[in-house]
């Protein structure tokens, strides 16, 4: 009777071991694996000026993303910009631009540029522009932080927040319809949504 009782007291503990040590060495594995978040060796002052094109013509905001492959909160912070609602809105109202910032001795005239202050709030860092190149915001991701890990609807509520303003339809249709005539070309109307 004492030896079962003794066998089973560390049993239990070791089976339970033995079941969440794999788990936690393939997420390690896969962590290890995973393409780096950051381009190290882009150009992102290219790269922001690609992205302003887009946006500028596509009616969305910039949002560039300072941090490191080296930051475990920058890891976390891609991850959920590529999940449900704020993955939704990432896509249908951004251009992200990831800045890979080195040790805070890389790209800091970009940095100095938009007034990101990566000093006082570390990485990651977010800044949003507007198509023709304006800040809209400087935001630190600690205060979008529940815990350890980033909360999803504080991320999508900043994101939501700093959206785009739609175009109105018939002013673009009216404007499309002067320039068209002037020019005597037709007008194609294309409609649909991001979604």
């Amino acid at each position: 009777m004492i030896q079962r009782s003794i066998l089973t007291s560390w049993t239990l503990p070791l089976v339970a071991l033995l079941l969440v040590a794999p788990s936690v060495a393939i997420e390690a594995q896969e962590e290890k694996e995973a393409k780096p978040v950051y381009d190290e060796a882009a150009d992102a002052s290219l790269d922001i000026a690609n992205a302003l094109a887009r946006a500028k013509k596509d009616n969305k905001r910039v949002i560039v993303v300072y941090g490191g492959n080296w930051c475990g909160w920058c890891i976390k912070l891609d991850r959920v910009f590529k999940k449900g609602a704020v993955g939704r809105t990432v896509r249908y109202e951004y251009e992200v631009v990831k800045v890979d910032i080195g040790h805070f001795d890389k790209n800091l005239e970009i940095v100095e540029k938009y007034g990101a202050d990566l000093k006082k709030n570390g990485v990651p860092f977010l800044t949003v522009l507007s198509g023709d190149g304006k800040v809209i915001a400087n935001q630190n991701t600690g205060d979008l932080e529940e815990g350890p890990a980033h909360d999803s609807e504080k991320v999508n509520a900043f994101l939501q927040s700093k959206k785009a303003t739609p175009q109105d339809a018939e002013k673009q249709l009216a404007s499309a319809l002067a320039e068209a005539k002037l020019d005597g070309r037709k007008v194609l109307v294309h409609l649909g949504a991001p979604w």
